[in-house]
């Protein structure tokens, strides 16, 4: 899975002109620039959403309840914690991908510690192009589409373009 910014706007291209013009056709630091603010703001989307909620525009999900007892009507959360119908004990929690049990205030997508790293490393730069994306993590995608945590939003844009111009007046103060 590969996220892709495509921002259409006349300003950007003009900045990014002229920081190419004036870093003699290296755009490759504001790219960079950028890269590392998208690292810092994905991961901050792992941190808020980690047991659910809304953030940046995207909703995930808690962890779902394993499923409701037809004997008793009790809901039987994902970490389970209820008492068993029949023996002694109480029922486990559903089993990540690691293999370990779900417990009360476990992190979502974050059983591993791979995904959230690797969620926006730079996987093409070209002085028009910055593709972004998890590199390594075959399950990315599958992930993506049930909790989205790379995108871009009209403030990455603006931050994008902060950086352009912030590069182009720092090249124009000090010229190589």
């Amino acid at each position: 899975m590969v996220a892709k910014l495509r921002i259409d706007t006349k300003e950007l291209q003009d900045v990014l002109d002229k920081v190419e013009e004036s870093l003699g056709g290296d755009v490759k630091p504001v790219w960079r620039e950028f890269a590392q603010y998208m690292r810092t703001v994905t991961d901050k989307t792992f941190r808020a959403l980690r047991h659910g909620g809304t953030y940046r525009g995207v909703t995930w999900k808690y962890f779902a309840p394993q499923y409701r007892r037809k004997t008793d009507g009790v809901l039987v959360p994902a970490a389970g914690g209820v008492p068993k119908i029949h023996g002694k004990g109480q029922v486990k929690g559903r089993k990540r991908p690691s293999g370990k049990r779900v417990k009360p205030g476990d992190s979502v997508m974050q059983d591993n510690n791979v995904l959230r790293p690797r969620a926006a490393l730079v996987v093409r730069m070209s002085p028009k192009k910055l593709t972004l994306g998890p590199q390594g993590v075959l399950y990315a995608g599958f992930q993506h589409r049930l909790r989205p945590f790379l995108f871009f939003t009209p403030k990455d844009a603006q931050e994008a373009v902060k950086i352009a111009v912030r590069r182009l007046h720092k090249t124009a103060v000090n010229p190589l």
